[in-house]
């Protein structure tokens, strides 16, 4: 097998030397993925050795690449084939009949089902422009405002119809499930069902970011594979020539390629930093002053008028913001991720920031994150998160 592989490989790459056009089958090619050199090895093998599970679960932050990565691997699970002297998007090369996609929607105006079909020309677009996206970037592409997209039992029900039709000319045909945590209890029991006794020549590449709030039975019935961060060789080859920091971009990007994209566009981190710190102020000057709680409300509704992938989002950055401050506090300094985008001092808060609270503080977010993915009020929660990081914040130093 090693020697018919490299036999291959040096088929495609004396003909690309000739400039000849080449159509092969995307078995060891993997065009659209950054990194994750490891993985893609081990699906090689599973394609190779004919060892392909039907149903496989890549748990993946999404700006680790596990979209396109399944989408890769599905591609070549149906034996699509592709010129390698031609350029493609995502988007161009996964319409195909036999690849069915299933992602997080909402409905648009009075309907009463929606299913991911009626945002496929969305759905390419947002492969074409963001692979490694995340469920915020989704969401604002679509427009869904402050609304959550979910998986619906409509969806499942109407998938299951689809994957029992016989493949479009014969074969295989896959299913790439991209948000699996957004399956509501009814949609995951139904899934649950179409997974135990799957339609021949079927398989299913779930994906989510995180399985603690997957069905464990579903879980149960998929072969898991976990992606870390993507190599940082991988995606300094990724950065534009003329960017400066490089080396400080990829530190903070933690090997997620949407962050390193949104870190060299500065949009998000700005905004979120600067809410954050918005709010730090005014729990600084609420110690003993009740008039500030005014401001404190003030910023808690600010937040709560955020969509809800974009609340989680700043809660993320809040626990990374917390933890850099508490590692500046104890001049760890090689250890930072932080670097401002809007001019703040980080070593003005670092004191603040120490061994009596920075477990509560890390928690508080940590909590609120939860309670965001269980549709809690954001308004009394943003309020209570307030109140609860004026007292965290203002906690005496040690001795």
């Amino acid at each position: 097998m090693q020697m018919a592989t490299t036999a291959f490989l040096k088929e495609v790459l004396q003909a690309l030397d000739k400039c000849e056009a080449v159509t092969v089958y995307l078995l060891m090619v993997w065009k659209h993925t950054i990194g994750q050199e490891k993985t893609k090895n081990h699906l090689s093998y599973l394609l190779e050795s004919n060892q392909v599970p039907h149903a496989q679960l890549f748990n993946s932050i999404c700006g680790r690449g596990g979209l396109v990565l399944a989408i890769e691997f599905a591609l070549k699970l149906l034996k699509v084939s592709e010129d390698l002297k031609e350029i493609k998007t995502l988007g161009e090369i996964c319409q195909n009949p036999n690849l069915h996609f299933i992602y997080p929607v909402v409905k648009r105006g009075n309907e009463k089902l929606v299913y991911s079909s009626d945002y496929i020309s969305e759905w390419y677009e947002f492969l074409n422009g963001m692979p490694y996206g995340d469920y915020t970037d989704w969401f604002d592409h679509i427009a869904v405002g402050n609304k959550q997209g979910i998986i619906g039992v409509s969806e499942i029900e109407k998938l299951h119809q689809s994957l029992y039709l016989k493949a479009f000319g014969g074969g295989n045909k896959v299913c790439v499930l991209w948000g699996l945590e957004k399956m509501n209890a009814a949609a995951a029991n139904a899934f649950l069902k179409l997974l135990e006794e799957p339609p021949d020549n079927t398989y299913f590449i779930l994906l989510c970011e995180s399985d603690e709030n997957v069905l464990p039975t579903v879980l149960s019935r998929c072969q898991e594979i976990t992606l870390g961060p993507i190599e940082e060789s991988a995606l300094a080859r990724m950065i534009p020539e003329n960017q400066d920091n490089n080396l400080q971009l990829l530190k903070q990007s933690g090997g997620n390629y949407g962050k390193l994209l949104s870190l060299i566009s500065d949009k998000e981190e700005k905004i979120y930093e600067a809410l954050l710190v918005q709010g730090l102020r005014a729990a600084f000057k609420a110690k003993g002053n009740k008039n500030v709680v005014v401001d404190l409300m003030s910023w808690s509704n600010e937040l709560a008028l955020l969509g809800r992938e974009k609340q989680k989002a700043f809660l993320r950055f809040g626990i990374q913001f917390f933890r850099d401050a508490f590692l500046k506090n104890y001049r760890l300094n090689e250890l930072v991720h932080h670097k401002s985008e809007t001019g703040f001092d980080m070593d003005k808060l670092a004191p603040f920031v120490q061994s009596e609270n920075i477990l509560e503080l890390i928690s508080l977010f940590e909590k609120q994150h939860y309670y965001t993915q269980r549709n809690a009020n954001a308004k009394m929660m943003f309020a209570e998160m307030s109140l609860q990081l004026t007292r965290l914040i203002n906690i005496p130093k040690p001795k």
